[in-house]
């Protein structure tokens, strides 16, 4: 697949490691389950891929005997957890910079999540909204929700308390107190979409750590690793587009660059920094998309028109090229498997 799945900063493994270790588990075991290297989480230039971080904390929560565990997690978050952005957002001038900051390069620390912000009759709300693959695991949404307010508390340099917090999980039925004791304000459940909201004059107070010049500083370099990831997902952007101009018989690079607001120069340039071609990308793209409907049983015919061929011969010598069986040996693998 050339999409480059959702990620999260390697050192959120760390912390996932150091809250299993807390509650008297072996973390190592749990990452080696899941596939994960514990040591090189460490290095911030490493990404956990999303269904692999999603493996691990459905593994911690069925493992754990610790019913808030994301609530816990934060015990092991430091500045430097977030690479340059922890630095970045503990330098800016007040509290509204410092959750503006957050919402703006959340994107560093994970994209599993779209973060949105709003000003309303004098309530500053976060909202959280998963990517459409994540799977809803209360650990994560908890650990979310206390990210942000433990961080926050960690910048003011002391107890704050959020106006409201609304969490998109099941009711965790006989704790809510102990959420209501963390976070220090109402918490309601089951939620449509993560919210956090703060009252409107909080945002002005001023912050200890503010340094003006180490904030652009960090910011710079904030900046700098988000390009660099949005290099490497730049595949990704193209996988989406095509998947969406595939049954439509116009699925060119012309096509494609158009949709992205580029020229096809710029389109072929920036694949090749990702280290990929349009070819490469469409290929795999229209090999998943069959594979994924011949599991969902498709007549062959449809498929070809769906991924963009124009007669099933010429789409069945593509699959064949591509996975060295045709469409019907594929889909007899699956069957007999």
């Amino acid at each position: 697949m050339p999409a480059v799945e959702h990620s999260t900063i390697g050192p959120i493994g760390t912390v996932i490691a150091q809250t299993i270790a807390g509650g008297g588990r072996d973390p190592a075991a749990m990452f080696a389950q899941v596939g994960l290297d514990l040591d090189s989480l460490r290095d911030p230039n490493v990404r956990i891929p999303s269904a692999k971080l999603q493996d691990l904390l459905e593994l911690a929560q069925e493992r754990c005997d610790d019913p808030i565990f994301g609530l816990h997690l934060v015990e092991y978050v430091h500045p430097t957890t977030f690479y340059s952005l922890g630095i970045a957002m503990y330098a800016c001038e007040t509290l509204g910079d410092y959750l503006d900051c957050f919402v703006k390069y959340y994107r560093l620390i994970t994209t599993n999540d779209f973060l949105s912000a709003s000003l309303e009759d004098g309530v500053y709300s976060i909202r959280a909204t998963p990517q459409p693959e994540m799977r809803m695991i209360p650990i994560r949404v908890d650990g979310f929700a206390a990210l942000t307010v433990r961080t926050a508390r960690i910048a003011m340099q002391r107890e704050f308390h959020p106006r409201s917090v609304a969490l998109a999980r099941p009711r965790p039925a006989g704790l809510e107190a102990e959420y209501e004791s963390f976070f220090g304000c109402p918490v309601d459940f089951d939620a449509e979409v993560t919210t956090i909201s703060f009252n409107e004059p909080d945002l002005a107070e001023k912050l200890p750590s503010a340094n003006p010049d180490l904030q652009r500083l960090y910011e710079k370099l904030t900046v700098d690793y988000l390009e660099k990831i949005d290099r490497a997902d730049f595949p990704g952007r193209v996988h989406k587009e095509l998947i969406k101009l595939l049954p439509t018989g116009v699925s060119g690079k012309e096509q494609v660059a158009q949709a992205l607001n580029m020229s096809t120069r710029t389109l072929y340039n920036k694949l090749e920094g990702a280290g990929t071609t349009f070819r490469e990308v469409l290929d795999d793209t229209r090999r998943s998309l069959a594979e994924d409907y011949i599991r969902q049983n498709l007549p062959i015919y449809e498929i070809a028109y769906l991924i963009g061929f124009s007669d099933t011969a010429n789409f069945s010598r593509a699959f064949k090229k591509w996975t060295g069986k045709s469409p019907m040996e594929f889909r007899e693998s699956i069957v007999a498997d």
